[in-house]
């Protein structure tokens, strides 16, 4: 059996490219499942993430980051692969937009601890940091682990050492460049599940806000006038019942 690969680095690190190469490479390789492992990771059921696993020759994003280390005893063959990103500051900059595109997610929370950046950036910029030290000093002087960085080019040699296969014609695919960038699907998305805070605050994060914003007003609109059609005949009632028992 192929010893298994890991990518433990967080989201918005470079998973998604690690996937495209580690398929480009010959590899059967997947994400996640990000929200289903992480609800079994939540419930302890370790045995069922790892049948996910054994399909695969490869694998990246959550739960896996949050697990290498029962990973690493489970599957003793296998090697592990860090991504990071130059800097915090960037790492989480690119997770606020992820989280205003998704809006607050159950997944979200399990694997940060929150449901948003917003109001919790020192907190996440902790865990950022936490997370990949740990990994590192858990890994120290193994030679199952190596740490890529793809804004710094090396990723892909480094990738050849830690698995000692030919790397030559292969490259670094451009992937999730623009994960779903179109602002009014976004939007309308986060409307129709009911989350008009993240619909306006994502609004305000991109070009168009005032356009965007008048999307979410008509629905507010529509809302408001659905509320009180409803709420004026019981309204009037109860008034109506109240004078009565004033009355007698």
């Amino acid at each position: 059996m192929m010893p298994k690969t890991f990518c433990i680095g967080l989201s918005r690190t470079g998973t998604t490219t690690f996937n495209a190469v580690m398929a480009e490479l010959g590899f059967l390789s997947r994400q996640g499942p990000g929200s289903l492992g992480l609800k079994l990771y939540e419930l302890g059921r370790f045995d069922d993430i790892c049948a996910i696993i054994d399909n695969y020759d490869s694998l990246c994003d959550f739960p896996y980051p949050l697990l290498y280390e029962r990973l690493a005893e489970r599957y003793p063959d296998s090697r592990f692969v860090l991504t990071t990103r130059r800097s915090e500051d960037q790492w989480l900059e690119s997770l606020r937009k992820l989280n205003l595109r998704n809006g607050p997610t159950e997944a979200f929370r399990i694997a940060y601890g929150c449901y948003d950046v917003h109001g919790n950036e020192d907190r996440l910029r902790d865990f950022y940091l936490r997370h990949n030290e740990a990994a590192r000093e858990f890994f120290r002087g193994s030679e199952r682990f190596t740490e890529v960085c793809w804004e710094q080019g090396d990723g892909l040699n480094r990738i050849g050492e830690l698995l000692d296969i030919d790397i030559s014609g292969a490259s670094v695919p451009v992937a999730n460049a623009s994960a779903d960038k179109n602002s009014r699907k976004i939007l309308e998305r986060h409307c129709r599940k009911g989350r008009l805070g993240a619909a306006a605050r994502y609004a305000r994060s991109v070009e168009g806000t005032d356009e965007l914003l008048a999307i979410i007003n008509r629905r507010l609109d529509r809302e408001l006038g659905q509320f009180l059609a409803l709420t004026k005949p019981k309204a009037a009632l109860r008034r109506l019942k109240l004078r009565g028992k004033q009355g007698r």
